[in-house]
This record gives structure tokens, sequence and C-alpha cells, in this order.
């Protein structure tokens, strides 16, 4: 590059932890300099962010309420990103699941958009909601509009690409984020562990509530590592059985969920994936995942080999794989082999070659 462009990156609400947030740290490692833009910023539920980088937040931010429940704003969402500023900077990165492309940037600065996902609420519209579908058609329509503003569309997985193309008719390169192999490794003593892990937020598309039905049903041990706002309705599901081995941990340090990692038997996943790093992590431990058979985990799992999949988004369907299931029927070289091709340090070094190819084409047109 002739020159070291200013680069922002916007990231959807700085308020909790997760895997995108993981995928923001590594940008800003990449670009340590760039100034962050967000719709919500919550300093206390941030503490994982540098605190060396400057961060601006959308007038939503001094909205009542929008720390408790930023959602309620959702109409809001476009004018507030139209309101930001970038006639400073030459590059801007969006890494988005919700809003991100909607950002207006001058002619002159570079726009490139990484998908996490297309809004899951207007185009996966969760069964309870499918009254709103005329008003969510209309949106789509004007959702179409703002996902021709980005230069470039990246994506996490090919399954954020052909919604991509569902959406905005529009191509994308997919970069798979990664996982830290240095740090998620096998056990050198492993223990012979007999309960099976789950780690996610707890909201209601992760479908937790399966696995619990199907642990019971099969008298399965099952830890839960996580938190969100099902958490509650979560743990009465796992009390309604009088035999109950289900264990929520909440939040634990890096250090213990490395532990549970690498002792589980296997990690499940209900949920359809746009991505998800966490299956990654337990296959960097040696661990293999039990997945349903859609969405990004297909990408990151292979069947019989470090997983299998259940074809059914039912309880039934993943009791029967959890009674199929045998630990002795996957190695952990396999496992870690596999994970290896999804590290951070080749989504490090894939994602800025290439931000700086297309800033390369930019400044040569």
């Amino acid at each position: 590059m002739t020159a070291k462009p200013r680069v922002a990156v916007f990231y959807d609400w700085l308020n909790q932890w997760g895997g995108a947030e993981k995928v923001l740290l590594d940008i800003l490692q990449i670009f340590p300099q760039a100034t962050v833009f967000t719709l919500n910023y919550h300093p206390k539920k941030t503490s994982w962010l540098p605190s060396s980088i400057k961060v601006i937040p959308s007038f939503i931010n001094h909205l009542p309420l929008s720390h408790q429940n930023p959602i309620i704003y959702t109409p809001l969402y476009p004018l507030a990103l139209e309101k930001f500023d970038f006639s400073q900077f030459d590059i801007v990165i969006s890494t988005t699941s919700t809003v991100g492309h909607c950002l207006l940037t001058p002619p002159s600065t570079l726009f490139v958009c990484y998908f996490h996902n297309v809004n899951r609420y207007l185009y996966q519209t969760p069964k309870q909601f499918k009254f709103l579908t005329p008003f969510l058609k209309h949106y789509q329509q004007i959702d179409f509009i703002y996902g021709q503003r980005p230069d470039y569309c990246l994506c996490n997985s090919n399954t954020v690409k052909n919604r991509i193309q569902s959406a905005y008719h529009r191509p994308a390169q997919v970069i798979y984020p990664g996982v830290d192999t240095s740090f998620f490794v096998p056990a050198k003593k492993p223990q012979n562990s007999d309960y099976f892990l789950i780690v996610s937020r707890l909201v209601e598309h992760k479908k937790i509530d399966l696995a619990i039905r199907a642990c019971q049903q099969t008298n399965k041990k099952l830890i839960i590592v996580g938190d969100g706002r099902c958490r509650r309705q979560l743990i009465k599901l796992a009390d309604k059985s009088p035999h109950s081995q289900t264990t929520f941990t909440g939040k634990v340090s890096p250090k213990k969920l490395l532990y549970l990692y690498q002792n589980c038997q296997a990690l499940i996943c209900p949920q359809i994936e746009d991505f998800g790093l966490t299956p990654l992590e337990a296959q960097a431990c040696g661990k293999p995942v039990i997945a349903f058979n859609k969405g990004g985990l297909t990408e990151t799992v292979i069947s019989d080999k470090t997983g299998i999949f259940f074809n059914h988004q039912t309880t039934n369907s993943l009791a029967q794989a959890l009674i199929k299931f045998n630990p002795q029927n996957f190695s952990t070289t396999d496992c870690t082999q596999n994970a290896a091709k999804f590290s951070r340090k080749n989504f490090m070094l894939n994602f800025k070659q290439t931000i700086n190819q297309l800033w390369r084409n930019q400044i040569s047109m």
C-alpha cells in the first residue's frame, strides 16, 4: 500500500460477548489504530475491548432504556447509522449481522461489509412473528437498497454467502473466522468425564431447550456454559425433571472453559449457525461435535470424522444422535487437524490481504 489508510470499524452494538465479538477483536488487532463506531455502547459489559480503542456510539446510546433493550429502537437504526460522519476515513469496515450495510460513506471511501449474517429477524422470521410478514416484505424491499451501499461484501461462511445473494443479489467472498488454536488444545491427561457440553448465549434461536429435553430423555449429563435472556426459563425447564442432570455454569473463565472442552464427551449444537466458533473450539481441544445438519456447522464439522449430524431440529432426532454417539469412533488428531484449517492466524492473514488488495484497487482507479 502506498500510504497508510485511516480506518473506521463499525460493529452493531458493544454490549455483550460472543463469537462475533471475538472476530471484532481480530479485526482490531489487524487495524489497531481504527476508530470504532457502534449503535450502542455499554462499557461495563465490554471489559474485553482494549482501552486504547476510541468508540463513537450513535445517538441511540443516549436514549432512555437503550442499554437495557436497544432493540426497541430498531426503526431508528438506519437513521442512526446515516448520521455517522466518515469523511475523515479512507476505509470503513463494517462487521455486522443486522444493519451494518446501511452506513453512508463518501464516494472516495472504501466501504467493505463483513457479514456474520443478514438480519435474522427480517429474513429468518420466527414462527410467532409470521403475522408481521406483510410489513417485513415491505422492509425487505428497503433493505435491498441498503444492501447495495457497500463497495464489497465479505462474509463468514457459504451459508451466509447464499443469504446475501438471495437478499441483495450480490456476490460475497467467504473469509472463515478463526479460533485460537494455541489456546484451545487437547488435554495432556484427559479425564474420562461423561458429560456433554453446550457453550452458547442463552437465546431462543440457539434451541438449547432441545438439548435439555434430549439429555433428559436419554439420561445424559449436560453442562451449559453461557448466559442470556432465556436463562431462567431454561433452568425452569431443566428443573421439571426430578432426575435432572443439567448444570448451568453461567459465564466462566477462559481456563475453566478450556477444561470443560477438553474433558467433555462432545459439544452439542442444536441450532442453525451462520458459522459458529464453538464447534471449532471443541475440535481444537480434540473433541467431536453433535450438530444439527444445516447452516454453517456443515462447513466446519466433518460427518462421522469430527462429529455426527442429526437431521431434524427436534428432541427425538437429537436424542437418537446421543444414543448413536460413541466417543471411541473419533480421533483427537482428526478433530485438531480440522480445527487448524480455521485458525485465527489464517483468518487475520486472509482478511488483511483482502482489505489491502481492495484498497490498492481503490487508489489505482
